[in-house]
């Protein structure tokens, strides 16, 4: 089966949560024997470029540039170098990451495709602008009513779009729901694959008797709307719960880059507070961690931090609303959860004070891990759903 992998970005094993499941779904679809080739949009603002990264991706690699957005989703004007390239390479079906690939495949080719997104495409937007204390300014206003207006066409673009794919899904369950509600009645929640970073070996690499706990904030884009919003919390209620709750004692790593947004800024420098920039890989900060915190106080996606997380074996402290972002999260079984920032401060204490608590987390999430989404394990329904696509084909034509 030869399988044209449409993705936004690069795939690659380290960066952000799209680009980490497409690598690790391309991996595993090569390790199983299938022909792979690997067709990339290509941002003007995307950092994560660069011709050692595209050699990673091996052969068959097509990578499209858009200058500009066009259309609901941004890449309508990609679709004649879209054709050019789909026609080249000939596949027998297509995976489709996304909202902007599937608005750019849309029509092209005749092959089948299989439609996976994670955010709804308007969410990100809308939770910045909840987020945002209004303002009496022109631009705020502007800016209230486009996110208002777009709601209900991006919601029938969406379901359209999925439509005309001849399977969809979603690696975020609430998405999934959310999409099937709204009609796109095949739209199944996919468990994204992750590449093993923490390996079989994960319980020698981490720490018996921590000394000074230190706590990961990271690794992320520091101005994305999900972890902005997880920062500011963590600024304005936790840390102050925390350093009364451990006297100061441990030290927050906050990974990651771009800026921070201003409520942690203005903490900055701080003895507790660690602003490392960027770190690719980020292994070391993972082994050592006592524990990794992921505040994000709302329903936005989903933080592959976590299955990192938990292929390493290290902690998960985060925000309730992650059970709802990745269903897999149980509380006490492979994270602590908490409602607000002094509950998580609470939950980060207990964890520290505890080592029996610690351990069975640690086992807890690399089991899930393990069982839920290891690419053997997460990429077997994908793949089943391509074979089963690449064999029925005749299905669509090219207007």
């Amino acid at each position: 089966m030869h399988v044209a992998l449409v993705a936004h970005g690069l795939p690659q094993p380290s960066s952000n949560g799209g680009p980490m499941t497409c690598w690790a779904l391309l991996q595993e679809l090569r390790r199983r024997g299938h022909r792979v080739s690997a067709v990339a949009l290509r941002y003007p603002s995307d950092p994560f470029v660069g011709a050692e990264r595209e050699q990673a991706l091996g052969p068959g690699l097509v990578v499209l540039d858009i200058p500009a957005l066009h259309g609901i989703f941004g890449a309508e004007g990609a679709r004649a170098q879209m054709r050019t390239a789909l026609d080249r390479l000939a596949p027998d079906v297509l995976f489709v990451y996304h909202w902007d690939t599937l608005e750019a495949t849309q029509g092209v080719s005749p092959a089948p495709r299989l439609g996976v997104v994670d955010d709804l495409w308007h969410l990100p937007n809308l939770r910045r602008w909840q987020q945002t204390r209004p303002t009496r300014t022109r631009a705020y206003v502007a800016w209230t009513l486009e996110t208002l207006r777009g709601l209900r066409p991006s919601r029938r673009a969406m379901v359209e779009l999925l439509d005309a794919c001849q399977a969809s899904g979603s690696f975020q369950a609430a998405t999934a729901a959310w999409l099937r509600r709204s009609g796109a009645a095949g739209c199944e929640y996919l468990r994204a694959p992750i590449v093993d970073y923490g390996s079989e070996e994960w319980r020698e690499t981490r720490p018996d008797t921590p000394g000074r706990p230190t706590i990961l904030l990271g690794p992320s884009n520091l101005g994305a709307t999900s972890t902005s919003a997880g920062l500011r919390l963590f600024a304005r209620e936790i840390l102050p719960a925390l350093e009364e709750e451990l006297d100061g004692d441990f030290v927050v790593r906050v990974v990651g880059e771009g800026e921070p947004p201003p409520d942690l800024a203005r903490l900055l420098p701080r003895r507790t507070v660690e602003l490392t920039g960027r770190i690719e890989p980020a292994d070391d900060e993972f082994r050592r961690a006592t524990l990794q915190l992921v505040p994000t106080p709302f329903v936005l996606g989903k933080r592959v931090r976590i299955i990192v997380a938990w292929s390493y074996g290290c902690p998960v402290v985060a925000h309730e609303a992650e059970a709802v972002n990745l269903p897999e999260v149980r509380h006490e079984q492979n994270a602590l959860l908490g409602g607000s920032g002094v509950e998580l401060a609470r939950e980060i204490a207990r964890l520290v004070r505890d080592p029996a608590l610690r351990r069975r987390l640690e086992k807890g999430g690399r089991r899930t891990y393990e069982e839920c989404f290891a690419p053997p394990a997460a990429a077997a329904p994908i793949i089943d759903r391509l074979e089963a696509l690449a064999h029925s084909r005749p299905l669509v034509k090219t207007p």
